[in-house]
């Protein structure tokens, strides 16, 4: 139930919200439901479905509903359940933002696409729609599944669900007075409800109260078909007079007969003439959501399995990555792994914080892989030890093939762990690399203990920022919010603690600061259980840190990494809360983080406006641009109050501060929104306020936003699926938010179907733009409903960004909707109900009969009448699965009239009437 056109519609990772200006609030509260609220409610009671029927190893299932019906279902209780620990929902909020963002890009994507809004009595196309999009999930899901898989299954499932979440707000189901969700949505096998012929009138004109407003109570005039209200677009040009509107005043037909309309989308009269059922329309739609996913026999559980439905929704947690150099001078490196990391994994085999796999990426030169995947540690170690460091000695290597590939199999939100002594000879793959971390949300960490590369230049980032990365690992692991060492082979154990920070299911970072001076503080609030102090100096000095408390005292600390130029230590458990100091000896120009285990976090997204809505930045923010950033406190948050947002560069100096005013969704969710300029090449948020107990909190995202100058934006409105066989072209507009440059391109897809895209390269003036087109070809052999995501991408020397958007090979055959409806032949009439006979007592003993056919071409059909059922009986015409039936009907003269309605499986409709009421026969119609 996304809000209409002329509302501001704001994403805060699984909550959108509607928010009229100040002079139009009349009406709306905070009971209004969105696409957002009902996808994340439906998602979290499906997950919480599964996890009852699917307990943790060694504990038993749950009684039904202990989950789904808990009190307060969020996404952090729901973890706090199912785990009895403190383990981040992030990873599953994270799946259900990508289901929301596909959602919602729908209104911009299709706005004029009937299909996606059953508008105009769609019905059957509609459902064809949303199926089809069911079954790219579905074929997007098979085995082998991968990262790219996943988002393209997500993209078509945010889809669909858009259109069956529309369903409820745009038809009179809830009207109709169901019980439940339209079974038929989902399952085709259930019967179709008769859908209300084209000649079929369906509302009566709204009436207007003492206002002049319209008043659109009791306007449908049907109450055993399904109708939906007509909103004009280039799919459907004309409301018919006698058919229902889509109503409001966002409805440009609203005032034009039939005047009104039917749609349930908020609580406000004014846009919604059926406001008064927008909470069931909204309670219909979660459950039909819920269903989609874990609806028994045809959601998605059941259609794929439990090990993919967990990965579809990030409940595997996240994979610890080795990505190691085997060429013959990285042997002490491998030893030094085998010895400190991976006896480090073991201390946290049973922890609930260690990662659901371990995954080793070996690569050389010119070999890459094989990748080898394990739940083990002990395996893990067997797996490393077998490592047979060869050949080399032709510096540079194959390492961002290995990190790509480390990337592809990895799941979401992972910990990946590079060790190398050589340069890349491989950067071109650079931005491949991003594109996927991007996606991921995933965090490279870099182990150097030597290098050579033939890296000549800067790159665009460094370029861009003036920051100087002493080569492309410290550029992808600054990037992706990851660490960079730059060690000896003989002291790599010493560095090697920092894995322990990965070991952790709940990290957030609670400061992150550029340090010019000598002294420093932070907050530490009742959530945190522990936290860990790093400090890097920037000149390469060598220091000292001391921790202090509240009190002054130093607590206990554990020593992560003690090297000349960067120190981490750990506390924990912590002895006080409030305000804590780090002194560092000498004064200088430190990098300081302070991270910690909590499960208070933030959640965010950088919105722009696209159309009449403010939706998800897709690819990188432009930088020098305003924004809205949609903030969401997840995790212990009950209590909590947001108060700052506070911009800062990514060595941590502050850039701005802005006053937050929290609100609330229609799920109770804590949200705020803020304007924000982005004008630095690399910006981390940082959120300030008071805890559930008020005490001061801070927290700062985890990954970076990168910004560019220039951007690539989808062009609205075109086709997205080809048939086997055929070609598709997809056009995309690339614009020159910089100074004048040269700009090369370059296009691919995950599944190859890429023929060719023009141009390659232009030279393109600051506000200068080009359209890209790529023409995308399925192969004969190509099965329909094979999904593939494109990936367009622009460079200059100063800049780069990139577009994902997905295509899907659907046969013509899977695109047919049967809109036929079924049709009749009168074969007999016997009709002795002369006026005379009409009148009673006389009428009730002269019988009247008619024989009759009624047949389908692609479907059985059923036969309905509301008046005297008994009088009906009708049989299948022939043995040979003929789908005609054949009907006898008799009733008294009582009543000499009759109104059949004929209906096919795909819910098509006929009516065929016999009148001789008045005082001449009429013909049967």
């Amino acid at each position: 139930m996304l809000l209409p056109v002329g509302i501001t519609v704001l994403l805060c990772l699984g909550t959108v919200r509607g928010f009229l200006p100040n002079h139009e609030s009349g009406g709306i509260d905070s009971t209004v439901f969105t696409d957002a609220d009902i996808t994340e409610e439906g998602v979290l009671r499906a997950v919480a479905h599964y996890m009852e029927t699917n307990p943790l190893p060694g504990r038993s299932p749950m009684a039904p509903g202990e989950l789904e019906n808990m009190k307060s279902l969020t996404a952090t209780e729901l973890f706090k359940a199912f785990f009895k620990a403190d383990v981040s929902p992030n990873r599953l909020v994270k799946a259900i933002q990508e289901l929301i963002s596909a959602n919602n890009q729908v209104e911009v994507n299709y706005a004029e696409n009937s299909n996606y809004f059953f508008h105009c009595e769609k019905i059957a196309p509609s459902i064809t729609q949303m199926q089809n999009l069911r079954d790219s999930m579905l074929s997007s899901l098979k085995e082998p599944v991968s990262s790219s898989d996943l988002e393209s299954a997500r993209q078509s499932a945010g889809q669909a669900l858009h259109i069956l979440q529309q369903f409820y707000s745009n038809t009179n189901w809830p009207e109709l007075g169901k019980g439940g969700p339209y079974d038929h949505l989902l399952n085709p096998a259930s019967p179709a409800f008769p859908v209300a012929p084209a000649s079929k009138e369906t509302c009566r004109d709204c009436s207007k109260d003492e206002s002049n407003q319209l008043v659109c109570d009791g306007n449908i005039l049907v109450n055993d078909l399904l109708t939906s209200g007509y909103k004009l677009s280039a799919s459907c040009r004309r409301k018919p007079k006698g058919k229902c509107g889509h109503g409001g005043r966002n409805d440009p037909a609203e005032m034009f007969p039939t005047t009104g309309g039917i749609n349930k989308e908020t609580t406000d009269p004014r846009l919604s003439p059926h406001y008064q059922l927008h909470q069931r329309a909204a309670e219909l739609a979660i459950q039909a959501t819920r269903d989609f996913f874990v609806g028994d026999g045809y959601g998605l559980l059941d259609q794929v399995g439990s090990d993919t439905f967990k990965r579809f929704f990030n409940l595997e947690g996240y994979s610890l990555t080795f990505v190691i150099d085997t060429t013959g001078s990285m042997s002490e490196d491998i030893h030094h792994v085998i010895t400190t990391s991976v006896n480090l994994l073991q201390e946290f085999s049973s922890s609930p914080d260690k990662p659901f796999n371990y995954i080793l990426v070996p690569f050389n030169d010119p070999d890459v892989g094989p990748v080898q995947v394990t739940q083990d540690v002990d395996e893990l170690k067997t797996l490393i030890s077998n490592l047979r460091p060869t050949g080399g000695g032709d510096c540079p290597e194959m390492s961002l093939s290995g990190l790509k590939l480390a990337l592809e199999h990895s799941l979401p939100r992972s910990k990946i762990y590079t060790f190398t002594d050589a340069g890349a000879n491989d950067e071109h793959l650079k931005d491949e690399v991003q594109v996927l971390l991007d996606s991921s949300g995933s965090e490279v960490n870099c182990y150097l203990t030597g290098y050579c590369s033939n890296r000549k230049r800067r790159s665009a980032a460094e370029e861009a920022s003036g920051r100087s990365y002493a080569n492309i690992y410290e550029e992808l692991a600054a990037y992706s919010g990851g660490f960079y060492v730059m060690t000896t082979k003989g002291e790599l154990d010493q560095v090697l603690g920092i894995m322990e920070l990965s070991l952790n299911a709940a990290p957030v970072t609670v400061a992150h600061k550029q340090l010019d001076g000598s002294q420093c503080s932070f907050p530490v609030d009742e959530t945190l259980t522990e936290i860990t102090v790093s400090v890097k100096s920037l000149h390469s000095l060598d220091f000292t840190i001391t921790v202090r408390q509240p009190s002054g005292v130093s607590p206990s600390t554990h020593t992560v990494i003690n090297t000349a130029s960067h120190k981490i230590v750990k506390v924990s458990p912590i002895p006080e809360r409030g305000m804590w100091t780090v002194t560092v000896s000498p004064s200088g120009s430190y990098e300081v983080e302070i991270g910690g285990k909590s499960l208070l976090d933030i959640s965010y997204q950088i919105m722009q406006k696209q159309k009449e809505y403010v939706l998800p930045v897709q690819g990188k923010p432009v930088k020098g641009s305003n924004y809205t950033v949609s903030l969401r406190l997840v995790g212990g948050a009950k209590g909590a109050q947001v108060q700052r947002l506070v911009p800062i560069s990514g060595l941590g100096n502050p850039l701005d501060s802005i006053t937050l005013n929290q609100t609330s969704d229609a799920l109770g969710n804590v949200l705020a929104i803020a304007p924000v300029f982005l004008h630095t090449p690399t910006t981390l948020l940082s959120v300030e306020g008071l805890s559930p107990e008020n005490l001061p909190f801070s927290r700062v995202s985890s990954y970076p936003i990168s910004t560019e100058s220039v951007q690539i934006l989808p062009v609205p409105d075109q086709n997205s699926t080809m048939a086997p066989g055929e070609s598709l072209e997809v056009s995309v507009m690339v614009v020159n938010e910089g100074t004048a440059a040269a700009f090369s391109f370059k296009v691919w897809d995950d599944f190859g179907f890429l023929e060719s895209f023009t141009p390659t390269e232009s030279f393109l003036n600051s506000g200068e733009s080009v359209v890209l087109r790529a023409t995308f070809t399925a192969l004969l052999k190509n099965s329909s409903f094979t999904s593939s995501t494109a990936t367009f991408t622009a460079k200059s020397s100063a800049t780069q960004n990139y577009l994902r958007l997905p295509i899907t090979v659907i046969s013509e055959n899977d695109t047919k909707t049967d809109e036929i409806p079924p049709n009749h032949a009168l074969l007999d009439l016997y009709m002795p109900c002369v006026s005379k006979f009409q009148h009673k007592p006389t009428c009730s003993r002269h019988i009247w009969k008619m024989r009759f056919s009624a047949m389908d071409n692609h479907s059985a059909v059923t036969v309905q009448i509301s008046a005297n059922p008994s009088g009906l009986s009708c049989s299948p015409r022939g043995t040979d699965g003929s789908k005609e039936v054949m009907c006898h009907y008799q009733s008294n003269c009582c009543s000499p009239y009759a109104e059949f309605l004929i209906s096919d499986e795909n819910g098509n409709t006929n009516t065929f009437t016999v009148d001789y009421r008045r005082s001449r026969p009429a013909a049967a119609s």
